[in-house]
C-alpha cells in the first residue's frame, strides 16, 4: 500500500516485550512456526485496514496470530495452548469465531497492566470470556 509503517524505538521496545512474554513462549510450547498476520501498524495503515482506534497493535503491544495451516481446528489447539500456558496477556480475543467456536485468528497483546482480559468475537460484536 505504500504506507509507512517504521515503528519508533518505544514501539520496538513494545514489540520485544510482547515477543518475549507471549509469543516465543507459545511458539516454544507449541514447537512449530506460527504466523503473525498482523502486528505494528501505524495510524494511517490502522485507519486503511480498519482497526480499532485505540488497537494496541499501534503502539506495538499486540499481534494477531494464527497456525501455519490456518485450519481452524488447529487454531483453536492453539488458543487452548496459549489460555493453559498462562502466559502475562493483556488482552486475548478469539477472532471470528465459527458456529463450533474456533477462531478464524487470535489476538493477543501484552502491555504492563497484564489485565488478563478474555473476549470472543462471534458475527462482528465482542463478548466476554472465551470457550474452549
Amino acid at each position: 500500500m505504500g504506507i509507512n509503517n517504521t515503528p519508533t524505538p518505544k514501539i520496538i521496545d513494545n514489540l520485544q516485550l510482547l515477543v518475549d512474554n507471549v509469543l516465543d513462549p507459545l511458539r516454544m510450547h507449541w514447537g512449530r512456526p506460527m504466523i503473525v498476520t498482523s502486528g505494528y501498524r501505524s495510524q494511517r495503515l490502522n485507519t486503511v485496514v480498519h482497526g480499532a482506534t485505540q488497537s494496541q497493535h499501534l503502539t506495538g503491544q499486540a499481534a494477531d496470530i494464527r497456525t501455519v495451516s490456518d485450519d481452524r481446528d488447529e487454531n483453536m489447539k492453539l488458543l487452548r495452548m496459549l489460555v493453559s500456558l498462562k502466559l502475562p496477556f493483556d488482552k486475548l480475543i478469539a477472532e471470528y469465531v465459527d458456529g463450533q467456536g474456533r477462531p478464524d485468528w487470535i489476538h493477543v497483546s501484552f502491555s504492563p497492566l497484564k489485565r488478563g482480559i478474555k473476549l470472543t468475537c462471534k458475527n462482528g460484536k465482542y463478548l466476554h470470556g472465551i470457550r474452549c
